[in-house]
């Protein structure tokens, strides 16, 4: 496993207390970096356009009131009770956004005289979204379960709180919804933003709250309980930094807002108006009531023009879709609507020709669906019917199993659609239909060979799978064992851990083949010290198929120091030499008998250094005919003292395999389980004298004696 060192970037960290208000948007931001180092350019690239744009907000200000507008909120609840927050706990939440962001809220009569005509009004409403991204009713309220006592760390944003495969929520389209999680944060964090334009993924951009720090109801604090926790994070958001810079006090580097005081770092409490600092010596001091600022929620009451300048900068030309997007608006609820989510199968590749659609309806009507024909047509085949009958209530789906067909080699677009719901015309077509893509490729036979030598990748009948769309097996040019190319997986730059990625073979009929092995050249090299113990290495794995990669048997696996070709640890991206390749080979005899079947080479990442693959090969090996004849064979006989007992295939009901002299003496004795490679156990009767012997092969209701003469 990589570690890191600490870059230090000055304009995004600050210190924090624990026993007070703790934000984690800098902090993560700073994590975020350490890991890609190329997202500081982003980030400052984003900065500039900010601060542009904010001079040019400021003089449409004065020449134009900005427009109001309602931005839909969708706000995940995500506890291992989430009845904790309660709707009248995220409805007090939202009536606090909208004072404080249109500068309504009561206590903002408490700015000083000095700084009330600095108070600004950013137009920006909030509402829970009345409208799911698929056009569905809703109240803006998701509630997962999480395990007991779950809480979600800062890194990334809190982003395992945003996924549902990582115990969290998944984000709705992040172009339509300000997205909100509210959770249980770990280290004394109260919130976390992740603002768009600074690299995030789109589906971790919006904030994550404390549930105890969200609105001014139900499980909130006795501190952090009049909402300002989030109106902070939402800040973050719309690209507003810490009034104070987050410089640590130096004084170098402020909020980029004209009209907040310089500042040298957070304010805690509820401190006495004036307050000065080492960066703001002379009253009236700092701006502490700033909602930037770390203070109260009691003493937090405002944002400055200068800061509505930024956030509406944001606002109409980074997140500008939010302003168009229909999810404050309920939608309309027809009568008769049946439509079809998602196409589940057949997908991506398949390794029979024979296709069985999988399909979700949903009944997005206000009636009960009893009734509705279901239509599906690959490419442009003749069109194959369904009539579905059942009982599905409004806002309700089902899993609807199709007809099957047959395809022939190819590339396929496969369309489904549904039509007279309940023997009524459709109120709404445009959520009918659903498309799925999928490829049935051309079987190999033996003997397979691949050296990735054409520029295609995967290639042609080769598979990818990469669950997390991030780095996976490519082609690497110029670099082989005594050829052109390799295929490559780049750990080095991989910087998340426990991560699978395969590269998988066509389907390979081995044809009733006796023996199949599979050989290829490795070559690898690990980040950390090769000595060190308990380190996470990353690993390759060979696994088996037969059913088209539903289940797997993994026959090889390699890591660290029984992987590696390079002998030392090497920092930067590693090129084997000519002599750094190992021809390494696996016995797939077992698999084979079972039919058809595919190879994935996976690699299992974490963040060591870079793994290559070439030279595959899949060859068959006939079987002795005498071993096919008799099932199982002593060999060689006579021996000079190495024996092996070989079986054509290992049978279920064999106890053990046991040697005696002529005289009916125990010699030596082994298990099935013993059974290794190419079906075979080995005896060492070197030291034993020469003479006849007895190989008794005992099952669990029989048993089977072979002689067997020593010589030498």
């Amino acid at each position: 496993m990589r570690h890191y060192y600490l870059v230090l970037l000055t304009f995004l960290f600050g210190a924090t207390a624990n026993a007070q208000r703790k934000c984690g948007t800098a902090e993560a931001l700073q994590q975020r970096v350490k890991e890609y180092p190329s997202i500081q350019k982003l980030i400052q690239r984003n900065e500039n356009k900010m601060l542009l744009g904010q001079q040019q907000r400021q003089q449409a200000r004065v020449e134009a009131i900005p427009q109001t507008v309602s931005i839909p909120v969708v706000v995940h609840v995500v506890l291992d009770n989430p009845a904790l927050v309660t709707d009248a706990q995220i409805a007090s939440q939202i009536a606090v956004l909208n004072r404080d962001y249109n500068a309504t809220n009561p206590d903002v009569s408490q700015v000083p005289a000095v700084w009330q005509p600095l108070i600004g009004n950013s137009r920006i409403n909030f509402c829970l979204a009345q409208r799911t991204p698929g056009d569905e009713p809703t109240n803006g309220i998701v509630r997962v379960k999480t395990a007991a006592g779950q809480s979600f760390s800062i890194n990334n944003a809190a982003a395992d709180a945003k996924y549902a495969t990582t115990g969290g929520s998944d984000a709705w389209d992040h172009t339509k919804y300000l997205n909100i999680w509210v959770t249980r944060l770990s280290g004394n964090y109260l919130g976390v933003a992740a603002p768009p334009g600074t690299g995030y993924p789109d589906e971790q951009e919006g904030v994550v709250v404390q549930y105890t720090a969200f609105g001014t109801t139900g499980s909130v604090g006795n501190v952090y309980n009049l909402g300002r926790t989030a109106t902070h994070e939402i800040g973050h958001y719309f690209g507003l930094k810490h009034i104070w810079g987050d410089d640590n006090g130096t004084c170098n580097i402020d909020d980029g807002i004209a009209d907040t005081p310089l500042q040298g770092d957070n304010t805690y409490g509820c401190p006495t108006f004036p307050k000065t600092d080492n960066c703001t010596t002379t009253a009236p001091g700092i701006m502490f009531m700033n909602y930037m600022d770390y203070t109260d929620d009691a003493c937090m009451h405002l944002f400055t023009a200068g800061q509505v300048d930024r956030m509406r900068y944001v606002l109409e030309n980074i997140t500008a879709s939010l302003m168009t997007s229909n999810g404050c608006e309920a939608p309309d609820v027809v009568n008769n609507d049946a439509a079809l989510v998602s196409i589940s199968a057949p997908n991506g590749k398949i390794c029979d020709p024979r296709i069985t659609p999988v399909v979700t309806l949903r009944n997005r009507g206000a009636n009960s669906l009893t009734s509705v024909t279901i239509w599906y047509q690959s490419n442009n085949s003749a069109l194959t019917s369904y009539q579905w009958t059942g009982n599905l209530g409004s806002l309700q789906q089902t899993t609807v199993t199709l007809p099957a067909s047959t395809v022939p080699i190819g590339n396929y677009n496969l369309k489904a659609y549904t039509q007279s719901p309940n023997g009524q015309p459709d109120g709404n077509v445009s959520n009918d239909t659903a498309n799925i893509l999928f490829r049935y490729d051309a079987e190999a036979t033996l003997p397979f060979e691949q050296g990735f030598e054409n520029d295609s990748f995967p290639p042609p009948g080769w598979d990818l799978y990469n669950p997390d769309r991030s780095f996976t097996w490519e082609r690497a040019r110029n670099v082989g064992h005594n050829s052109n190319a390799s295929a490559l997986m780049r750990n080095l730059g991989y910087n998340t851990n426990d991560q699978t990625d395969d590269l998988i073979t066509p389907v390979i009929d081995p044809q009733q083949a006796d023996s199949v092995f599979l050989f290829f050249d490795v070559a690898a090299a690990v980040y950390t010290d090769p000595k060190s113990t308990g380190n996470a290495w990353d690993t390759l794995q060979v696994l088996v198929t037969n059913d088209c990669r539903q289940t797997g048997q993994i026959l090889y696996s390699k890591w660290g120091p029984n992987l590696i070709t390079h002998p030392t640890a090497i920092q930067t991206e590693y090129v084997p030499t000519a002599n750094e390749w190992r021809r390494d080979s696996v016995d797939l005899t077992a698999v084979s008998h079972k039919g058809k079947f595919q190879v994935a080479f996976r690699n299992i990442s974490n963040s060591e250094n870079n793994i290559y693959i070439d030279n595959i090969k899949i060859v068959t090996k006939p079987v002795n005919p005498l071993l096919r004849e008799k099932g199982v064979l002593v060999n060689p006989n006579p021996t000079d003292g190495i024996v092996w007992v070989t079986f054509f295939e290992i049978p279920e009901d064999l106890v053990q395999v046991s040697i005696y002299n002529a005289q009916g003496q125990f010699i030596m004795s082994r298990p099935a389980r013993d059974i290794g490679a190419g079906n075979r156990m080995t005896f060492n009767l070197v030291n034993e004298p020469n003479g006849v012997y007895f190989v008794k092969l005992i099952y669990r209701n029989r048993a089977n004696t072979i002689k067997l003469m020593k010589v030498r």
